[in-house]
């Protein structure tokens, strides 16, 4: 899926269900989110990042913070109370949009609708933090290494990166014992692209959205971080993210001068 399609895959999303997009509870689904409750997951998150990274001797503060695919701003805004501005960003208008109606919950956001794997109102070296979280693995990896080195210009040098991303499927878990089990997911999801792309000509055909899968081993993840984004390995911690069908991490990375 390029980015155009992950785009308007995320608007009909967004249209249908904004909330239950971001944090897909299957007991939530059909606009079941209090709102109230659906905010009050994100300071949750947000404190065992601080957490982890005081750990790591890192306080969690500073004076520019993203939250990379912030949706409706669950984890910008208490985000935004370590730090002096923080800015959220996501790819679907209609998510940015939304969120900034609720900008008494974070007045130091702001949020960007970004189309590209290019940050271009951001400057060289002007962020202390970048966090992401259930976001990557619905973006196609060729992309995703772009924004890794994207994030790197973004960054001070000492700033601080932390995502997550699936690894690979994890073989105790049952079914992902079948052959070719990840070959045949992938199969799956370009097909379900495929007939996105057949509404466009057919608009009688029932278009579907979905959540497509990525991930990226470990081991391939963090040489590239290491070569080719300038960023040293502080922890690779284990972050059941992507459901139990994945093995997924959480990347605690730093800046290098």
């Amino acid at each position: 899926m390029n980015l155009h399609q992950l785009q308007e895959n995320f608007e009909s999303l967004a249209a249908e269900d904004p909330l239950w997009t971001v944090l897909s509870d299957d007991a939530k689904r059909g606009g079941k989110w209090d709102l109230e409750e659906f905010y009050a997951t994100g300071r949750a998150v947000i404190d065992d990042l601080e957490s982890r990274l005081d750990k790591l001797g890192k306080p969690l503060g500073g004076g520019t913070a993203i939250d990379f695919g912030c949706g409706v701003g669950r984890l910008t805004f208490p985000l935004s109370q370590r730090f002096q501005t923080c800015y959220g960003i996501d790819i679907s208008r209609s998510m940015v949009e939304f969120a900034s109606t609720q900008k008494e919950r974070g007045p130091n956001c702001t949020f960007i609708e970004n189309t590209t794997t290019r940050l271009h109102r951001l400057e060289n070296a002007s962020i202390d933090l970048i966090y992401s979280a259930i976001v990557f693995q619905h973006i196609a990896p060729r992309y995703t290494r772009e924004y890794l080195k994207e994030f790197s210009r973004l960054l001070k040098p000492g700033g601080l990166l932390v995502f997550q991303l699936p690894s690979h499927l994890d073989p105790k878990f049952p079914g992902n014992q079948k052959p070719f089990r990840l070959f045949k997911k992938r199969l799956f999801y370009q097909f379900k692209t495929l007939k996105q792309q057949i509404t466009k000509i057919l608009p009688f055909y029932r278009n579907e959205s979905f959540f497509e899968m990525n991930a990226i081993h470990r081991e391939r993840l963090v040489s590239f971080l290491e070569k080719q984004c300038n960023l040293e390995i502080l922890a690779v911690p284990d972050f059941p993210a992507a459901g139990p069908a994945w093995k997924s991490y959480l990347y605690i990375t730093r800046k290098r001068a």
